[in-house]
This record gives C-alpha cells, sequence and structure tokens, in this order.
C-alpha cells in the first residue's frame, strides 16, 4: 500500500511539474497582450557628416627603449659647412664610346623551365649554334635578357633591345 501511495505522490508532482514547464513555453511563444499596446515611435534618420569630427592624437617622445630597457639620449645633428668651396671637376671618360654597331648574332628562344623552388625561370636560347641555359637578368656575351615571358623574351644589348620568338 505504501508503494501506490508513493507512486501516486509522485505522478502528482510530475504533472505539476510537466503543467509550469507547459506553462512557461506557451507564455513564451503564445500571443502576449502586450504586443497590442505597444506604441510605434518614428525613427529620426541623423546624417553622420553632420557631426562628423577628425580624431588628432599628439605623440609623444618614448624616452625608454621597451625592448632593451635603456633610455635613449636625443642628440641634435648639426650640420656640417664647408666655408671652402672648391668647384669639382667633371671626370672626362678616357673611353671612348663605340658607335659602331656590332651585328647581333644569331639567336633562338627554345623555351623556360620553372622549378618548384626557384621563383625565377630558366630559358633556352640557342645562340651561334650552341645551347645555352640562362636565367632573368643574367649576362651572356654582352647580351642581357631582361625579360620572359611564355611566347618571347626580351634582350638587350648596350642600349638596343629586341624581342625574340619563340621557335616552333
Amino acid at each position: 500500500m505504501k508503494k501506490k501511495t508513493l507512486n501516486s505522490v509522485l505522478i502528482f508532482f510530475m504533472l505539476v511539474i510537466w503543467a509550469i514547464v507547459f506553462n512557461k513555453i506557451f507564455s513564451f511563444f503564445g500571443n502576449n497582450v502586450e504586443e497590442n499596446s505597444i506604441s510605434v515611435n518614428p525613427i529620426t534618420i541623423v546624417d553622420p557628416r553632420m557631426n562628423f569630427s577628425k580624431d588628432t592624437f599628439n605623440l609623444r617622445k618614448v624616452e625608454k627603449d621597451p625592448f632593451l630597457g635603456k633610455y635613449t639620449i636625443s642628440r641634435g645633428k648639426k650640420r656640417k659647412t664647408n666655408t671652402n668651396l672648391v668647384p669639382r671637376r667633371k671626370k672626362i671618360n678616357s673611353i671612348p664610346k663605340n658607335n659602331i654597331n656590332k651585328p647581333w648574332p644569331k639567336l633562338s628562344y627554345h623555351g623556360y623551365v620553372k622549378g618548384a623552388k626557384s621563383t625565377s625561370e630558366l630559358i633556352l636560347i640557342k645562340m651561334n649554334n650552341k645551347f645555352h641555359k640562362i636565367r632573368e637578368g643574367d649576362i651572356l656575351e654582352d647580351i642581357s635578357v631582361k625579360k620572359i615571358y611564355r611566347d618571347s623574351i626580351i634582350i638587350k644589348r648596350s642600349r638596343e633591345s629586341k624581342t625574340i620568338l619563340k621557335s616552333k
């Protein structure tokens, strides 16, 4: 008999607890009377450019180095003034410039290889029937490679530039 009364009391308390839980759930999702009585206030839009002001900061000099823990000593820079001004002589080039245009050697571009570890391309050039492997910026017999493209290269010799297309 004791078990029967104990079970009935526990069932009663369980029903009370579930009733409270369902009441909370329905009151949260149910129709609220307060929603009908909410007053609508108009929203005023303010242009942010009207109240815009620039932030200014004054930076002060840091006396102590935060990493080394030493204090810095500021020294005024002194300008060196030279009272004896001597005009500089222009250097005269003793080596005369060679204005004679040398003929370009036979050049043909055969492609490039870009390695996984290096950032520059290695190109294959045939110059005077000899193959040479060079990179961008390298100089080969007074001819420097300025720019490398997939289908052409730009080379420079003295002051003259030339574009060479890839051989088929």
